[in-house]
Protein backbone atom coordinates (compact mmCIF):
# COMPACT_ATOMS: atom_id res chain seq x y z
CA UNK A 1 0.00 0.00 0.00
CA UNK A 2 2.75 2.45 0.57
CA UNK A 3 4.31 1.68 -2.29
CA UNK A 4 1.16 2.84 -4.51
CA UNK A 5 1.24 5.59 -2.29
CA UNK A 6 4.43 6.97 -2.87
CA UNK A 7 4.70 5.57 -6.39
CA UNK A 8 2.64 9.38 -8.18
CA UNK A 9 5.57 11.23 -6.24
CA UNK A 10 7.98 9.15 -7.99
CA UNK A 11 6.95 9.02 -11.21
CA UNK A 12 6.37 12.87 -11.64
CA UNK A 13 10.03 13.67 -10.28
CA UNK A 14 12.06 10.56 -12.42
CA UNK A 15 10.08 11.60 -15.54
CA UNK A 16 11.15 15.34 -15.25
CA UNK A 17 14.65 14.14 -14.32
CA UNK A 18 14.99 11.77 -17.12
CA UNK A 19 13.52 14.25 -20.02
CA UNK A 20 16.54 16.89 -18.59
CA UNK A 21 19.00 13.99 -19.35
CA UNK A 22 20.69 14.78 -22.46
CA UNK A 23 19.09 12.27 -25.87
CA UNK A 24 22.47 12.43 -27.03
CA UNK A 25 24.25 9.72 -24.60
CA UNK A 26 21.47 7.62 -25.38
CA UNK A 27 21.59 7.73 -29.43
CA UNK A 28 25.29 7.45 -28.85
CA UNK A 29 25.02 4.24 -26.65
CA UNK A 30 22.77 3.12 -29.23
CA UNK A 31 25.17 3.73 -31.61
CA UNK A 32 27.99 2.09 -29.85
CA UNK A 33 25.39 -1.17 -29.82
CA UNK A 34 23.88 -0.83 -26.85
CA UNK A 35 20.56 -2.20 -26.63
CA UNK A 36 17.14 -0.24 -25.24
CA UNK A 37 17.78 -1.95 -21.98
CA UNK A 38 21.54 -1.95 -22.03
CA UNK A 39 21.72 1.80 -22.74
CA UNK A 40 19.24 2.22 -19.19
CA UNK A 41 21.16 0.00 -17.14
CA UNK A 42 24.80 1.38 -18.24
CA UNK A 43 23.98 5.19 -19.16
CA UNK A 44 20.90 6.14 -18.07
CA UNK A 45 20.10 5.31 -15.06
CA UNK A 46 24.15 6.49 -13.27
CA UNK A 47 23.41 9.50 -14.49
CA UNK A 48 19.92 9.40 -13.04
CA UNK A 49 21.41 8.47 -9.47
CA UNK A 50 20.66 12.62 -7.69
CA UNK A 51 17.01 12.17 -8.97
CA UNK A 52 17.11 8.90 -7.56
CA UNK A 53 18.94 10.38 -4.12
CA UNK A 54 16.00 13.06 -3.73
CA UNK A 55 12.87 10.43 -4.80
CA UNK A 56 14.18 8.45 -1.91
CA UNK A 57 14.84 10.93 0.71
CA UNK A 58 11.66 12.81 0.44
CA UNK A 59 9.84 9.10 0.60
CA UNK A 60 11.88 8.23 3.23
CA UNK A 61 10.63 11.28 5.26
CA UNK A 62 7.11 10.66 3.94
CA UNK A 63 6.29 7.53 4.70
CA UNK A 64 8.09 7.67 8.35
CA UNK A 65 5.90 10.49 9.18
CA UNK A 66 3.08 8.96 7.96
CA UNK A 67 -0.21 9.32 9.44
CA UNK A 68 -3.86 8.96 8.07
CA UNK A 69 -2.92 5.35 6.04
CA UNK A 70 -1.56 3.99 9.10
CA UNK A 71 -4.61 4.77 11.31
CA UNK A 72 -6.70 3.30 8.76
CA UNK A 73 -4.98 0.23 8.10
CA UNK A 74 -3.26 -0.65 11.32
CA UNK A 75 -6.54 -1.30 13.59
CA UNK A 76 -4.29 -2.67 17.01
CA UNK A 77 -2.81 -0.63 19.09
CA UNK A 78 0.03 -2.92 19.21
CA UNK A 79 1.16 -2.24 16.05
CA UNK A 80 0.32 1.11 15.78
CA UNK A 81 3.04 3.30 14.12
CA UNK A 82 5.57 6.77 16.01
CA UNK A 83 2.94 9.38 14.35
CA UNK A 84 -0.45 7.43 15.72
CA UNK A 85 1.17 7.00 19.00
CA UNK A 86 2.23 10.44 19.65
CA UNK A 87 -0.94 11.47 18.22
CA UNK A 88 -2.29 9.62 20.91
CA UNK A 89 -0.18 10.63 23.44
CA UNK A 90 -1.71 14.49 22.85
CA UNK A 91 -5.16 13.39 22.72
CA UNK A 92 -4.89 11.09 26.18
CA UNK A 93 -3.03 14.24 28.28
CA UNK A 94 -6.27 16.55 26.57
CA UNK A 95 -5.87 19.56 29.50
CA UNK A 96 -2.35 18.43 31.40
CA UNK A 97 0.90 19.13 30.86
CA UNK A 98 3.34 16.24 30.87
CA UNK A 99 5.95 17.79 28.26
CA UNK A 100 8.35 15.49 29.54
CA UNK A 101 6.48 12.27 27.95
CA UNK A 102 5.59 13.88 24.94
CA UNK A 103 9.09 15.87 24.19
CA UNK A 104 10.69 12.35 24.84
CA UNK A 105 8.22 10.93 21.84
CA UNK A 106 9.30 13.55 19.55
CA UNK A 107 12.77 12.76 20.33
CA UNK A 108 12.25 9.01 19.16
CA UNK A 109 10.52 9.87 16.32
CA UNK A 110 13.45 12.40 14.91
CA UNK A 111 16.52 10.51 15.62
CA UNK A 112 16.50 8.16 12.69
CA UNK A 113 15.66 11.00 10.64
CA UNK A 114 19.04 12.96 11.63
CA UNK A 115 20.85 9.89 11.93
CA UNK A 116 20.38 9.49 8.61
CA UNK A 117 21.02 12.66 7.72
CA UNK A 118 24.03 12.94 9.10
CA UNK A 119 25.03 10.04 7.87
CA UNK A 120 24.33 10.97 4.06
CA UNK A 121 24.57 15.00 4.48
CA UNK A 122 27.68 15.11 1.78
CA UNK A 123 25.55 13.49 -0.86
CA UNK A 124 22.25 15.00 0.18
CA UNK A 125 24.02 18.73 0.19
CA UNK A 126 25.59 17.64 -3.29
CA UNK A 127 21.99 16.11 -4.77
CA UNK A 128 20.34 18.92 -3.96
CA UNK A 129 23.58 21.48 -5.74
CA UNK A 130 23.39 18.68 -9.01
CA UNK A 131 20.61 20.91 -10.87
CA UNK A 132 22.18 24.65 -9.67
CA UNK A 133 25.05 25.18 -11.16
CA UNK A 134 25.24 25.52 -15.29
CA UNK A 135 28.13 23.58 -16.59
Amino acid sequence: MYVAYSLPFTIFVMSGFYQSLPGELAEAAMMDGCGHTGTFVKVMAPLARPGLIVVGIFNAIGLWNEYALALVLVPSKENHTLPIGIANLVMTQQYQSDWGALFAGLVIVMLPVLAVYWAFKDKIHETMLAGAVKG
